[in-house]
């Protein structure tokens, strides 16, 4: 297969880590690709480093936006722009396995027709602060939609034709978190279940900080409460499932009293309780 794959990477005010990232994108073992970086109103050097480099490397489009909007709509402005039959995306401060799109294109290629009746692949990722990494173990073969509300089985990161991003409106702009999962599940449920690439193909950096507790527990509340509101017609367990996510050992927030309630006002299954109650000790413990 030699058609041209995209990635795309929202930047703002990150110019070693994005040097980092881009790197690894031009070290790739398959040379048909286009990377586009939309610069997302940094203030540091980051817009002189990308039209320096945009001379020397032909594989490279830049973009840039004044004001930031965010990294969902510069996703969404490196999606409209790019050129490429199949697209992936990498965050600025992460990285590409050298192996990471030629496997991709084989699997997809492996597939056949069944390639239609899937919506996406994904890969296993490297977790690293810098001195400790391990591989995912929370991730599945196969991903369907109703499995998104259980767990993010997916990562951060999917490869599938860029007209299925397109198609069902990119990432949404309004989310506070989650537009990854959010994105997700409008692309499984209208394409397919998702498939997994078992090797660790993507490098995650997380800062050991994050690890404990996340510092932006009122931000995925809100994406949570967005996602019932675009999923009414899903049933309530699975929102309870999804509310759960809230406390995973990701992010280690601590569910308050008024979780509690929350929970106990819906009526969640006694296994659910029993969930939340592990949650509370192990990231009290952690905090």
């Amino acid at each position: 297969m030699t058609q041209k794959v995209s990635i795309y990477i929202p930047t703002r005010n990150r110019r070693a880590l994005l040097e980092r990232a881009i790197a690894s994108v031009r070290q790739q073992t398959y040379d048909n690709i286009e990377i586009v970086v939309v610069n997302d109103g940094s203030n540091d050097d980051t817009w002189d480093y990308l039209r320096d480099l945009a001379s020397r490397e032909r594989r490279l489009v830049c973009l840039h936006t004044e004001m930031p909007r965010g990294p969902s709509a510069a996703r969404n402005r490196a999606l409209a722009a790019a050129s490429g039959h199949f697209v992936t995306g990498l965050d600025d401060d992460d990285e590409f396995r050298a192996d990471r799109i030629a496997l991709f294109l084989s699997r997809w290629t492996s597939l056949g027709s069944g390639a239609d009746l899937i919506s996406c692949l994904f890969s296993e990722s490297v977790l690293t602060d810098g001195v400790i990494s391990k591989v995912t173990t929370d991730r599945k073969d196969h991903v369907s939609y109703f499995d998104l509300f259980r767990h993010n089985f997916i990562g951060n990161q999917v490869f599938c034709p860029r007209e299925r991003l397109l198609a069902i409106g990119g990432y949404d702009e309004t989310m506070p978190a989650w537009e990854d999962l959010e994105m997700f599940m409008r692309l499984v449920e209208r394409y397919g279940d998702a498939r997994r690439l078992p090797e660790p193909t993507y490098t995650y950096y997380v800062e050991r900080a994050r690890e404990r507790i996340s510092t932006n527990a009122e931000r995925q509340y809100r994406a949570f409460r967005k996602i019932v509101d675009k999923t009414a017609d899903v049933p309530a367990e699975f929102h309870h499932r999804l509310f759960l996510e809230l406390f995973s050992p990701f992010y280690g927030t601590v569910p308050t009293l008024a979780d509690w309630k929350t929970m106990l006002a819906w009526r969640a299954r006694p296994q659910l309780l029993a969930r939340l109650l592990r949650a509370s000790v192990r990231n009290s413990l952690r905090a």
